[in-house]
């Protein structure tokens, strides 16, 4: 299976709610600990998991910038 599973999604979720800050604050996959990183490999490996990572992450962004629009940086 090459798509992201709904366990993994809500790892995903989980780390992206902790560490949201507003625009800017999140990037991709490399902004995530490797242990996590491991963890969502694990549970359904394939070739191209980090670019569907960055993909949902980028998805969970864009829904989340009008809760938050202040970058960080600018706060």
């Amino acid at each position: 299976m090459r798509t992201l599973n709904n366990k993994q999604k809500k790892m995903i979720d989980a780390w992206f709610t902790a560490n949201w800050q507003g625009a800017g604050s999140i990037n991709s996959c490399d902004d995530m600990p490797m242990e996590l990183l491991e963890r969502i490999e694990q549970v359904n490996d394939h070739e191209t998991i980090y670019q569907n990572i960055d993909r949902y992450i980028n998805d969970l962004a864009v829904k989340n910038v009008h809760v938050n629009p202040t970058p960080a940086w600018l706060r």
